[in-house]
């Protein structure tokens, strides 16, 4: 493993102990045994740390699945890569937690710098995999290239917006709906 990996990998154990918002130069340093110089040479910022952590967490999460599988149906592929932002069942329960409570940190008033930066980088991350996806089927003739920006914009839109309906009301989050909205979603997007 790289030191810059290294790095990013002390950057996951701090923010999963402490929380995104101590993603510090210094206490990243601190918790990779290095001095911040060091860190610095390979993070010349803190956006570029939160960035860099970020990309790793998005993209150790995000798998492309059987995307690339042409014998399979699209809208199945699609929606099953797109799925992956959704809790899983077991998490329904606890949407407070995690990627939920995130948005909900990072988007108050009194947030630190480095939760919307966190915030920002995984919008990023994502854009970049969803794009990868929509490809992958425009290359098999199921989305016109030319509809892929505007389709991966629609598809974290609504992601998006699923997320913060559970982020103010997660009492009435329907784990279920959610998934045939975005199953529905994908059938009209693939329709066209």
């Amino acid at each position: 493993m790289s030191t810059r990996e290294e790095l990013v990998q002390a950057a996951l154990r701090l923010a999963n102990k402490s929380g995104y918002g101590a993603l510090s130069v210094r206490g990243v340093a601190r918790e990779a045994g290095v001095g911040a110089t060091t860190l610095r040479h390979y993070f010349p910022s803190q956006v570029d740390l939160h960035h860099a952590v970020t990309t790793e967490l998005v993209t150790s999460v995000l798998n492309d699945l059987a995307i690339e599988d042409d014998t399979e149906d699209p809208a199945v592929r699609l929606y099953d890569c797109l799925e992956q932002f959704l809790p899983l069942p077991a998490q329904e329960s606890s949407l407070r937690g995690g990627w939920f409570d995130l948005y909900c940190t990072a988007l108050a008033p009194d947030a630190a710098p480095a939760l919307k930066n966190v915030l920002r980088g995984a919008h990023e991350a994502s854009t970049v995999a969803v794009h990868r996806w929509l490809s992958v089927l425009s290359a098999q003739g199921h989305v016109a290239e030319q509809d892929i920006d505007d389709h991966a914009a629609y598809v974290l839109a609504m992601i998006n917006g699923l997320h913060l309906c559970a982020v103010i009301e997660p009492d009435r989050f329907d784990l279920p709906r959610e998934r045939r909205l975005l199953r529905w979603y994908v059938h009209q997007l693939l329709a066209r």
